[in-house]
């Protein structure tokens, strides 16, 4: 899987920034998508630094789940409950979306599975990242696809 040179959201302070994802866009996207399933946003995290990504509290009757988004990328994952800067289990933290979640494909957002965000850090490409974000990557030496979008790297 290769990644876009915005996905860890690192560039040179003599370059333009990445484009920001519109968190508060994104939510009415997922109340509208996830709604007819019985699921509501009861809350949402907007991305602060060092972390690199905005987070969704999403509940039904009977769940309770997060949405993850990357603050440069629309790429999502949904996960049993937002991991903190400690690091995490990918395979006990994510989780498979939910069915809506096809729904924010056409809104132009790339939902993960669990599978996905499980993929080892040797078949990612990073060859695209900026060579700021390649240093991070070098530093932090992520393990799967999850670490390199949904991380606290200052």
């Amino acid at each position: 899987m290769r990644l876009p040179k915005h996905a860890v959201g690192f560039w040179h302070a003599r370059s333009e920034p990445f484009p920001v994802i519109d968190v508060d866009a994104l939510a009415q996207i997922v109340r509208r998508a996830a709604r007819p399933s019985g699921v509501w946003t009861e809350h949402v995290d907007r991305t602060e630094y060092p972390r690199s990504f905005h987070a969704l509290r999403l509940r039904s009757r009977t769940d309770q789940y997060d949405l993850l988004c990357g603050q440069h990328l629309p790429w999502i994952g949904f996960c049993h409950a937002t991991p903190d800067y400690m690091g995490f289990d990918v395979d006990t933290v994510f989780r498979d979306p939910p069915p809506w979640a096809n729904l924010l494909v056409g809104p132009g957002y790339r939902v993960l599975s669990h599978a996905e965000l499980r993929t080892p850090s040797a078949e990612v490409d990073t060859s695209e990242l900026t060579s700021a974000a390649r240093g991070e990557v070098k530093y932090w030496r992520p393990s799967c696809l999850a670490e390199f979008l949904f991380n606290w790297w200052d």
